[in-house]
């Protein structure tokens, strides 16, 4: 009977970090002239982001087998998206607070994650120092982004192009993340000599 391997659809996770970016770079470009347009299309980037997380998480064979926090990573996304494009629809003001606590919620899920995965790898090989820095780089990220939101909002136009930092930042971070975790599922995959 042949074995059957399962593929991880790296490209997934790729995908979210670059609509992360892009997210970064469309606040920033438009956050002078933000209709309500502009905020539905932000909240349909999130819900793709939160999509590719889904996918992601239902295709990937190599870590937890339940893959509980990529799941809720894409909720998160999803629900946050649908609560920007429902803001767009009335006082376009209060995507900013939505923007502040999605990224609330993401350093959240990033610190429980960490400490989760480093606590079970206690004693063997599973987290790799340069991924819990990974995740402590994220939370400072998401965690940064919604303490500016909320703290030091100077203005709609002003917070929104501040806030535009963010999702590039954190886009950078999956990147690196996924490419961590990617080598790490090859060299576990590598049949061991001796």
């Amino acid at each position: 009977m042949p074995t059957q391997t399962h593929s991880t659809p790296w490209g997934f996770l790729f995908a979210k970090g670059l609509i992360y970016v892009l997210i970064g770079v469309y606040i920033l470009a438009f956050s002078q002239s933000f209709t309500p347009l502009s905020g539905q299309i932000l909240g349909g980037m999130l819900i793709l982001a939160g999509v590719a997380q889904f996918l992601f998480s239902g295709k990937n064979q190599t870590t937890d087998s339940s893959n509980i926090w990529g799941y809720a990573y894409g909720l998160n996304d999803v629900g946050f998206g649908i609560a920007i494009i429902v803001d767009s629809m009335g006082d376009t003001s209060t995507i900013v607070e939505s923007l502040a606590f999605w990224a609330m919620m993401y350093a959240l899920l990033q610190s429980v994650q960490a400490m989760y995965s480093f606590i079970a790898a206690r004693g063997g090989t599973g987290v790799s120092a340069n991924s819990m820095l990974i995740h402590a780089a994220c939370v400072l990220v998401a965690g940064g982004m919604s303490y500016v939101l909320l703290s030091f909002t100077a203005g709609f136009d002003e917070s929104m192009r501040m806030s535009g930092l963010f999702p590039i930042g954190l886009g950078i971070s999956i990147f690196a993340l996924t490419w961590i975790m990617r080598s790490q599922a090859a060299q576990e995959k590598a049949p061991r000599v001796g």
